[in-house]
């Protein structure tokens, strides 16, 4: 097969805000080896410093067919052999089979499939690059670079290397793993430094880390109940663990999971909802584990005292619950939020279907 290079889209993008209403300037050409491709109503998008295009529009241009399987809600496209399947929704798609993991997962829009650039360059081989002064997508299926096309971005750009090297996943700052504890904690027990881990749980909200990945925390400050005080435990995040053993430095903090503390962004991951940078704590209050708590709302003198000022748990929620030390469980649930971005190779996730495979 062709060696084809992949040039990640440049990001300068930064600037690239649509705009609704008669402002045509703004808007984001598409070329494919120099034609103009012409896309009859919804046109192409930049979500969250992802440019979306319309995948029926791009790969017929390079002599695809395109189905749509309503029964599956995926869309099927294939050209000469290789067949590429896209769930809507899922970041999870495969080529021959295989699976190719997307930046952002495949959306529709007023009826039309939106995919991200990376998308068309891992599927079809082509090069994907970023021509800033006309806000042009220029996709290559010839493999000539174009000398004038501005360089990319690392704010914007998750990756830019060679078929066969390993490409990166990169997790912005304010994801949200959930995970849960492998180890015991104890306010009453546990010591400052002590080490711990946790398993980032399988399914939807695992921010596309393998099956079996681990979490390394450990213990900022425990502080026992007493005197009708409550016990806590100030934790840290510092490293991913994958199953092949690999380790990935990680600046992460301790997040609730509740409906008020996270949601879904486009690429289907958890992401904080709060905008301050406030440390939450587990704070034993009521009978059992402990609760994760940032601060309160209201004049609380006891837990202000040890907590500090902020936002969290309203007052009218703890103040008949009765003051005791943190016991955390193996098995206790809880959010870690990524403070600072990481980034791994993607072979991590090629790694964890292999396994998955070899089980079958």
């Amino acid at each position: 097969m062709r060696y084809v290079t992949i040039q990640r889209l440049a990001a300068c993008a930064g600037a690239l805000a649509l705009t609704s209403g008669p402002a045509l300037a703004q808007s984001i050409q598409v070329r494919v080896d120099g034609e103009p491709v012409r896309f009859a109503d919804v046109q192409p998008q930049q979500i969250r410093e992802r440019v979306m295009i319309p995948l029926r529009g791009v790969l017929e241009k390079l002599g695809a067919f395109v189905e749509w399987q309503d029964a599956t809600n995926t869309v099927v496209a294939t050209k000469d052999d290789k067949v590429i399947r896209l769930p809507i929704g899922s970041r999870r798609a495969t080529v021959n089979g295989e699976a190719v993991y997307l930046d952002a997962p495949a959306m529709t829009v007023a009826g039309r499939t939106m995919v991200p650039l990376r998308f068309i360059s891992e599927s079809l081989g082509a090069r994907v690059e970023w021509e800033a002064p006309t806000r042009t997508v220029h996709i290559d299926t010839t493999g000539q670079r174009r000398a004038h096309v501005t360089p990319a971005d690392d704010r914007t750009r998750d990756y830019s290397r060679r078929a066969g090297d390993a490409r990166r996943v990169v997790l912005p700052a304010g994801t949200v793993i959930p995970a849960q504890l492998s180890d015991s904690l104890s306010s009453r027990d546990s010591r400052q430094g002590d080490r711990f881990t946790a398993t980032v749980r399988s399914g939807d909200d695992d921010a596309g880390l393998p099956s079996g990945t681990r979490i390394e925390g450990a213990v900022r400050e425990a502080i026992p109940s007493r005197e009708g005080k409550p016990g806590v435990i100030d934790v840290e995040f510092r490293s991913l663990i994958f199953p092949d053993g690999e380790r990935v430095a990680i600046d992460g903090s301790l997040y609730s999971l509740d409906r008020r503390s996270v949601k879904r962004d486009e690429s289907g991951r958890l992401v904080a909802t709060g905008g301050g940078n406030e440390r939450l704590k587990w704070v034993g209050i009521g009978a059992g584990a402990g609760l994760i708590i940032g601060a309160i709302t209201r004049q609380n003198t006891l837990l202000s005292v040890l907590l500090g000022a902020g936002a969290g748990y309203l007052y009218d929620e703890l103040r008949d619950k009765r003051p005791g030390d943190v016991s955390l469980g193996s098995g206790t649930d809880f959010g870690v939020k990524l403070d600072r971005s990481v980034s791994f190779r993607r072979d991590r996730i090629d790694y964890d279907d292999r396994q998955n495979d070899d089980r079958r």
